[in-house]
């Protein structure tokens, strides 16, 4: 019995602490992870507990790519690809969910900002991706109809 809590524990250590002891990402990862804004109930809150009262700018350099239509809420594709310089992170969000923060994904200066993910929506409503870029915050929208049953209509 000890050897299989031994086993659940081993495989139980995060992704992210195990590449911090390698030195392959910043220990200070580790320290900003934002819980309570993945706790949020409201989408205002989630957002003000991100960002304080920075303001936020609609930009068309953000894009949301996803269904229209989605006839499964528990398996939903979504890419997001943000074409502004130097952007170090997105935050993706959804405001049919108890839980509005979806994700938040930073970014090295090595790779394209871009992320393709599958969610969960707790019903229709919008998306939103906010993407920090040289300083700044910008947003985009995407709504997003789940159907009940897979029945598409």
């Amino acid at each position: 019995m000890k050897r299989r809590r031994l086993l659940q524990a081993a495989a139980g250590a995060t992704p992210l602490y195990l590449m911090a002891g390698a030195g392959l990402t910043s220990r200070r990862l580790l320290a900003e992870w934002p819980a309570d804004a993945f706790h949020a109930e409201q989408l205002a809150e989630a957002e003000r507990l991100l960002f304080g009262e920075r303001p936020i700018t609609e930009s068309e350099a953000v894009l949301i790519e996803a269904p229209n239509i989605a006839e499964n809420g528990r398996n939903v594709p979504v890419e997001v690809r943000i074409t502004l310089p130097n952007t170090t992170a997105v935050s993706l969000f959804s405001d049919a969910n108890p839980v509005p923060l979806l994700a938040r994904v930073h970014f090295t200066p090595a790779v394209a900002p871009r992320i393709s993910i599958r969610v969960k929506l707790g019903g229709s409503g919008n998306l939103l991706a906010v993407a920090e870029a040289s300083g700044s915050l910008y947003r985009a929208t995407r709504a997003v109809k789940v159907t009940a049953g897979g029945c598409g209509g």
